[in-house]
């Protein structure tokens, strides 16, 4: 085993990884069932450990091995799937050096966003020093959803400690999160103040069905402050990097995302990375993770009392309009048949449903960007007893400020909304019914 030292702040960086003649033997060990502690990842890749100056000893999965250029890829909350290795090793068959990190496996800890949260911008500020080799390699960092924060953080970190000519081109994310936590339903969106002091290039690939679309000019309006910023749609496609979205339009995008990569590389490098940070803003305060927490009951309603319209048809193509919600409770849950959470408290809504016949009640749901085809394929495999009304392109449900799956909201009879979830809870306890009871009586 070789180790190279590094000494970006004058302590001690190592980078491990296996000889070709160790590969051999590892894969002659593991055929005689003896196992070893550092070997191949399959045949495309390498496994590699990066030692911090901090003492961790971080994994990587490495495709490409000696291209020039490096790509630190950090994994997003549902950490390394298998299209991510897909267009890994395809970038490095084109001449690029992918390392893939899962930061909360690597720390052991738990795999959600609040992990993510929490990364310290300096680890990663860490490994981009040490995948540069004192700039011998230009770094690219590419990362997805939740795990855009620890990349836009590192990146601020490495230019406030580490900055050095010709090291980072840029960033690629894809339907990047950049939220300081989940809101309360009908509150809008927070952002890290990393967001506010970007000045790198960026490039933004966004799915064009994903919720987080519509709080993309948001985004876009914020990093274009001080940095150059440039956005690409997805079409037909929901989560690329994950596997229950199968769509036509997402398998095909996969194929092309290694090109438009490299070609969004290429535009990247026309730009010259500022060396120097820029302050963060003070008047944005980082929450606490307990504000992260998703509701687990109904919750007073704090946005816009006032309800949008519904125009849409259901998923059987007849028409469904709603303007008028007076004189009675009209319960309204957004969800998607990807998003386990929505489709665990379906059978709770349908007890509700009966629970509450016989009184001025309605239950409705809009699912979120699916095909009529494949929500009543869904439907034959799991029973629906209210009406699915089919959002096709997610606008009403950007109207109706929603971020997380599922969400719902719980109109009165004066036509206003009185409370909401951004999670699933069990709708048909005696403390959901007695609330919606007091909406009917008007307590």
């Amino acid at each position: 085993m070789l180790l190279t030292d590094h000494t970006p702040d004058k302590q001690q960086t190592r980078i491990a990884y296996c000889h070709p003649a160790l590969r051999i033997a590892a894969l002659i060990l593991l055929l005689l069932g003896l196992g070893v502690e550092q070997g191949v990842a399959d045949e495309t890749s390498i496994q590699h450990n990066l030692v911090l100056p901090s003492g961790e000893e971080i994994p990587f999965e490495v495709f490409g091995q000696g291209n020039r250029l490096r790509v630190l890829w950090i994994a997003p909350n549902f950490g390394i799937r298998p299209r991510h290795r897909h267009v890994a090793e395809a970038l490095g068959q084109r001449g690029m050096e992918v390392w893939q990190v899962d930061l909360p496996e690597a720390l052991f800890q738990p795999a959600n966003s609040d992990t993510l949260r929490q990364i310290p911008p300096g680890m990663v500020a860490d490994i981009i020093t040490a995948l540069s080799d004192h700039g011998r390699h230009p770094v690219l960092v590419i990362s997805s959803i939740y795990g855009a924060i620890p990349a836009l953080r590192g990146i601020h970190a490495w230019q406030t400690r580490y900055p050095k000519p010709g090291v980072l081109i840029g960033a690629i994310f894809f339907t990047p999160y950049f939220f300081t936590h989940v809101p309360a339903l009908g509150a809008t969106p927070t952002f890290i103040p990393e967001l506010y002091a970007t000045n790198i290039p960026i490039y933004i690939f966004e799915a064009e069905k994903n919720g987080n679309r519509w709080h993309l000019p948001a985004m876009q309006s914020a990093l274009q402050q001080h940095a150059p910023v440039y956005t690409e749609i997805m079409g037909g496609v929901t989560s690329l990097f994950y596997e229950d979205d199968s769509s036509a339009q997402t398998l095909a995008m996969l194929e092309v995302i290694p090109d438009k990569i490299i070609r969004a590389t290429g535009i990247l490098r026309q730009h010259k990375t500022p060396l120097t940070a820029i302050s963060l803003p003070e008047a944005i305060a980082i929450p606490d993770t307990t504000q992260t927490q998703l509701d687990s009951r109904l919750q007073p309603y704090r946005g816009n009392i006032h309800p949008q319209p519904i125009l849409l048809q259901d998923a059987r193509g007849h028409r469904f309009e709603l303007k008028n919600f007076r004189n009675r409770i009209t319960l309204i849950n957004f969800w998607a048949s990807w998003c386990p959470p929505c489709v665990d408290e379906i059978p709770s809504l349908n007890r509700l449903k009966k629970k509450m016949a016989g009184k001025p009640f309605d239950l409705i749901s809009v699912n979120y960007a699916e095909s009529p085809e494949h929500i009543r394929t869904f439907m034959k495999k799991v029973a629906v007893d209210f009406p699915v009304l089919v959002d096709p392109n997610g606008q009403l449900t950007g109207k109706w400020n929603v971020v997380a799956f599922p969400s719902t909201f719980v109109i009165g009879p004066d036509g206003r909304i009185h409370y909401g979830v951004n999670a699933a809870i069990h709708w048909d306890t005696p403390e959901v019914i007695e609330q919606l009871e007091q909406l009917l009586t008007g307590k």
